[in-house]
């Protein structure tokens, strides 16, 4: 792959993407399906998570009295065998009663040790999803942040409201949340206790000391860490990616980009989530509203182009409704990417080099 110095002044090269999306056969046990993909998570191994949503497409439970739907996560090897499937209502311990699994999955993380973070969305005054769980890769129950069942505001330093995403730092034991569906910050936590560490708003404010016009909306989507240590935060639905450095009880501002303003679909927005190339000279982000992926030069921030995640629509066509958008994308070390395409299911776009 070309590196920044063997680029021509003035030249825009991007990463290329074949046109026609596969769809990877999955090996899964014998009369076994997966539901609505919700994300996908690739492991230090190269192996792969899936969280979806069993019989999200509203087909029947049952055949011969035996389950359609494998367990909600779903491990499967980089050549699409299937490893394990586990989760569910009663995974878990309920505390006051209420059952700590999500009930309605978001999405979930693979961290750089091979554990998992894992994310629901439902609001106040529904079923409150204010709680991420950290479980082994056998799906052991390593630490709960936050209740399930009692959301916090944004002054909170131990309760979450229908958070999104976060980014595992395993040398400093913080864990950076995305928090997110009810509120408008990161926060952030000690990795093994569970302990407030700190938290910010847009351009690193706290999130009270912020305009409406400043402020992230809701969702906060995503939160990731590039090449440089620096965190990207998803603002959904204001279509914007903001870049922060981390500094001693909190973060610093370094820039924004804002992304296909003016085109979000029904108020889903275009910043969904960020994703880096594996030379860290890309950072692509999902755009839910638009079915497409950004490409941009990580130094820069300049949009180089987009790649349409339906191969059947170029980018300038009218935006396919009636397709499934993708939620969530992650890229394997090959450079391919693995697409959440919550009704269409998984798709593997893949890298064909730079152009």
């Amino acid at each position: 792959m070309a590196t920044t110095r063997d680029r021509p002044t003035g030249s825009k090269i991007r990463p290329r993407f074949a046109r026609e999306l596969e769809s990877p056969r999955l090996d899964l046990p014998s009369g076994k399906k997966i539901g609505a993909v919700l994300d996908v998570a690739v492991a230090p191994d190269g192996s792969y998570w899936l969280c979806h949503q069993p019989n999200a497409q509203g087909l029947e439970p049952e055949v011969d009295g035996a389950s359609y739907w494998l367990p909600p996560i779903v491990h499967l090897s980089a050549d699409d065998r299937f490893l394990d499937a586990w989760g569910g209502r009663d995974h878990v311990p309920a505390v006051d009663g209420i059952s700590q699994w999500p009930a309605a999955l978001e999405g979930l993380e693979c961290d750089g040790e091979g554990n998992l973070w894992l994310f629901g969305y439902k609001e106040p005054p529904n079923e409150a999803d204010s709680a991420v769980l950290k479980l082994s890769p056998k799906g052991e129950l390593l630490l709960r942040i936050g209740q399930r069942g009692v959301p916090g505001d944004d002054h909170d330093t131990s309760h979450l409201n229908a958070p999104t995403a976060c980014y595992h730092d395993i040398a400093t034991r913080e864990v950076f949340i995305s928090d997110g569906y009810g509120n408008r910050r990161i926060i952030a936590f000690n990795s093994d206790t569970g302990a407030f560490t700190r938290m910010w708003g847009a351009y690193g404010k706290q999130p009270w000391e912020l305009t409406e016009a400043e402020s992230y909306a809701r969702p906060v989507h995503d939160v990731a860490c590039g090449p440089d240590g620096h965190l990207y935060v998803s603002d959904r639905t204001k279509g914007r990616v903001q870049e922060f450095e981390l500094i001693p009880g909190g973060a610093r501002f370094v820039r924004e980009i804002w992304l296909a303003q003016g085109t979000s679909v029904f108020g889903t927005g275009a910043a969904w989530n960020v994703e880096f190339s594996p030379d860290g000279q890309y950072l692509y982000v999902g755009d839910g509203a638009n079915f497409r992926i950004w490409i941009l030069d990580r130094e820069s921030l300049e949009i180089l182009g987009a790649t349409t995640v339906h191969d059947e629509y170029e980018i300038e066509a009218n935006r396919p409704i009636h397709f499934s958008l993708t939620h969530r994308f992650a890229v394997e070390p090959n450079g391919d990417m693995l697409l959440a395409c919550v009704n269409r299911g998984l798709r593997r776009l893949k890298f064909i080099g730079v152009s």
